[in-house]
């Protein structure tokens, strides 16, 4: 039977990662707003945001797979720690530029770059190292309570760097963000594993490419991990847009709202992740694939709703719905990794579904843009909910009568 969330944290080393990653990400949300409003008060240009978001999102699309490959191959808590200390300097870098007064839009562009480049192998170290502190039983919900805490992170922090920025404290918030990474850093070389699961010992002869094809194999091999992927990359495709773009749409053209609006129903998507958190305990006693179609079920419904244009408060309820579907349809595919995959596999395959859970998400925004423009905001609502609600159905009725992968049911073999 799996641990509640308080029993979760009372194993020392889940209850330090844990601890690490709240105050790193909350460094990492007063930063994420606080360079963009620095890079515009420095240069007044679109053109410089347009670069900065480029540096950000460009080494992660060159590094995604390859970096969990090499992952696999090294110690996972000493690449955290490197990491950690990598991203910790680069920011404390930027800080001390600031303060003497030099600091240039390229140095911003490369430590964005290096901070990106560091995330592709701190992340899959981070998902595959989980697995070896706690049991299969509990990985769901572990990946819950991380999210979760991830989730109200970023709130607070977007909102505490927005203050800092309207105050003045630009060099706070670099302190600030460098601080959490030397704090994630002391609390991650606190963990203790023992002797032989620190890691990898092999040092593969093999190509790092034909570790990544050893780890798609792997993926290939494992149907439910397989359709799990598959399924949530559809899924993002045909709902990332819809909430990048068809929201604000909504809230402006159906609701005849501002921003106030907007705000108000990207909250009650927060909230329902949240409520999916809460309630995570008795959803994992469902098969993982059938948590997945049933998130994309939800969506389907809701976006299927959200296209008669209800009134506000019935748009809050729906959207707070698919938030709740949206952490169906995320947790438990890094979960079902992390419980079928081989260890000498994991950090490679967390890479290969982060990179196709990111690549369909910005395929997604990128159609949903030009779309947008030709058919009216019902129309897109109309049709996505309409391929989601398609996408959840199918695995349900050919997966109902089988038997796998239930997350407290069933060992699985590395």
């Amino acid at each position: 039977m799996s641990a509640s969330y308080t029993e979760l944290l009372k194993v020392r080393n889940y209850r330090l990662l844990f601890s690490g990653q709240v105050l790193s990400q909350l460094g990492d949300a007063i930063y994420e707003v606080g360079i963009v409003w620095l890079v515009y008060q420095m240069t007044g240009s679109a053109a410089a945001l347009s670069w900065l978001v480029l540096c950000q999102t460009v080494p992660f699309l060159v590094l995604g797979v390859v970096a969990g490959a090499y992952v696999d191959r090294w110690d996972r808590k000493l690449t955290m720690v490197v990491t950690d200390a990598l991203r910790g300097f680069t920011v404390l870098y930027l800080a001390v530029r600031y303060g003497l007064g030099d600091l240039t839009l390229w140095e911003v562009c490369v430590v964005a770059a290096l901070l990106t480049s560091a995330r592709a192998f701190f992340h899959p170290s981070l998902r595959s190292i989980l697995p070896q502190m706690l049991p299969r039983e509990d990985l769901l919900l572990a990946n819950s309570l991380s999210e979760s805490a991830k989730r109200i992170c970023k709130v607070g922090g977007m909102l505490l760097g927005g203050v800092l920025m309207a105050w003045g404290q630009a060099d706070l918030m670099l302190w600030l963000n460098a601080g959490s990474f030397f704090l994630s850093l002391w609390t991650v070389w606190l963990i203790l594993l023992p002797k032989g699961e620190r890691g990898p010992a092999d040092r593969r002869a093999g190509s790092i490419f034909q570790d990544i094809r050893s780890a798609g194999r792997e993926i290939r091999g494992e149907k439910a991990v397989l359709a799990a992927i598959l399924l949530s990359s559809l899924g993002l495709i045909a709902s990332a847009g819809m909430i990048k773009i068809g929201l604000p749409l909504l809230a402006g053209e159906g609701l005849g709202g501002d921003g106030d609006a907007y705000g108000l129903l990207m909250a009650c998507f927060s909230v329902g992740m949240f409520l999916s958190a809460a309630l995570m305990k008795k959803l994992s006693r469902l098969k993982i694939l059938t948590l997945v179609a049933l998130g994309w079920l939800i969506y389907g419904v809701t976006f299927g709703a959200l296209a008669l244009t209800p009134p506000l408060l019935l748009c809050c309820l729906l959207v707070g719905l698919t938030g709740f579907a949206h952490f169906l349809t995320d947790i438990p595919v890094t979960t079902i990794i992390q419980q079928k995959m081989p260890l000498s596999r994991m950090s490679a395959c967390q890479s290969i579904w982060a990179t196709a859970s990111f690549g369909s998400e910005s395929l997604g925004v990128a159609v949903a843009g030009p779309l947008l423009g030709l058919l009216t905001v019902t129309a897109g609502f109309t049709a996505a909910g309409g391929i989601l609600f398609a996408l959840g159905l199918l695995p349900l009725i050919k997966l109902r009568s089988r038997g796998q992968n239930r997350l407290d049911r069933r060992s699985l073999a590395e």
